[in-house]
């Protein structure tokens, strides 16, 4: 049994999921920083450099040694994209039931936090170039997995003019200007201005210690926060995007514009429609394309929880582009121009409702969704979003498909 338990404490950036049924707790804490091709790789790079210690813990094999002494909790940072936010994460995990050992992760986390390894004025600065160096081979390597390579570079000419389409993980030119001061300068920045959020799971008989814990770390209060927002692209015609790799398989992928923004109720019935169109070997996307007319090799559509955007991607023959794209085109012009039945509707919400009911097994799941809901600022649990989905109607799928249209193809053949 889980329950997301509104925070009833003073410290509202703060938040305290209850978590019966498993036999760890976590303590999650991210600075929510306005996503900016500025500040995006300088971010990204924290993010490994702060992994490498703090002055109690000095290094990789200091700071593992202490986490198997904390009954081997288990301890990262990284970063995470929300919306046109990116969020400097950090997480641990440990053993339930020994308070002793709660105020230690919590005094590890603060350590990890506010007393980063420093040298002089800055990082160390052979750490801080040898970090740079792992993190310009995996900006590299991002043309690896074409298929998620054809999504970013789909979201980056779409999202051109939106921080959305910034990458989280930063730009290999930009490495070039950040040495260890100026990194350590940014972060110090960081924690002095930039808000934070807590997210803590345990039992109700625990809360009240992890509030107490966590109200003594030094974070900075101010929850008021506000990113810069950016116009999106003016829309005239559809734009089409071509870039060569010479690959075996060639992928597309179309991004479209949606009117259903995520943090309205008409959102649940943005879902549906995903799942009816793209979603699952049953929706109109892999009969249509894939099992009738042979156009694609894999195809599916998918939303992204914090932006009104919905892509198709698919892997094709490169003579098969054309036929593809007016395949998918009229498959979203079917679910614009008539309801969908009763039994494909209500199988489509059914899988809905088991992917959400499927998150209160996972204490990570149950986080994120909590974390969207923050940046939303709609702040529902699983419970009552499930109940949002389960009163989507026919004529609620179709009026979200009215306000779907095309934006940008990208074709990377």
């Amino acid at each position: 049994m889980i329950t997301m338990e509104k925070e009833k404490n003073d410290q509202k950036y703060i938040h305290f999921l209850e978590a019966k049924q498993f036999k760890t707790n976590i303590i999650s804490i991210g600075f929510r920083v306005p996503l900016t091709k500025e500040n995006a790789t300088k971010t990204a790079l924290l993010a490994e450099v702060l992994k490498n210690g703090c002055q109690s813990y000095p290094s990789r094999r200091a700071v593992s040694q202490k986490n198997d002494d904390m009954f081997g909790s288990v301890f990262d940072i990284s970063i995470i994209k929300k919306g046109e936010e990116q969020v400097l994460f950090f997480y641990l995990e440990f053993v339930k039931y020994k308070r002793e050992l709660m105020e230690e992760c919590f005094v590890f986390l603060q350590n990890m936090i506010f007393a980063p390894i420093q040298e002089g004025k800055g990082f160390p600065k052979k750490i801080v170039e040898r970090e740079k160096g792992i993190l310009e081979e995996k900006i590299k390597s991002r043309q690896d997995d074409k298929k998620e390579y054809a999504k970013l570079r789909c979201l980056e000419e779409m999202c051109k003019e939106e921080a959305f389409g910034i990458f989280a993980d930063g730009y290999i030119e930009d490495l070039k200007q950040i040495d260890e001061i100026t990194l350590f300068e940014y972060y110090q920045n960081m924690i002095a201005h930039i808000p934070a959020e807590i997210f803590l799971t345990g039992e109700k008989a625990q809360k009240e210690a992890m509030l107490d814990f966590a109200k003594r770390m030094p974070f900075q209060k101010d929850t008021l926060f506000k990113a810069d927002k950016k116009e999106k692209r003016s829309f005239q015609k559809v734009q089409e995007i071509k870039e060569t790799l010479h690959i075996a398989q060639s992928r597309i992928v179309l991004g479209f514009r949606t009117k259903t923004q995520p943090e309205s109720r008409e959102y649940a019935a943005l879902l549906v429609l995903n799942e009816l169109f793209g979603g699952s070997p049953a929706s109109l996307l892999f009969q249509q394309v894939r099992e009738k007319e042979g156009a694609c090799y894999d195809i599916s559509s998918f939303l992204f929880r914090l932006q009104p955007i919905l892509m198709v991607k698919a892997g094709i023959q490169k003579q098969d582009y054309e036929k593809a794209v007016a395949i998918i085109q009229k498959a979203l012009e079917a679910l614009q121009q008539k309801k969908p039945k009763a039994e494909p509707l209500e199988e489509a919400k059914e899988n809905m409702l088991r992917y959400y009911e499927a998150m209160k097994d996972s204490q990570t799941a149950l986080m994120d969704f909590a974390w969207n809901e923050r940046v939303l600022k709609t702040n529902r649990t699983i419970s009552q979003f499930a109940a949002e989905i389960k009163a989507v109607t026919a004529e609620a799928v179709q009026k979200c498909a009215q306000g779907i249209f095309l934006d940008t193809i990208y074709f990377l053949q």
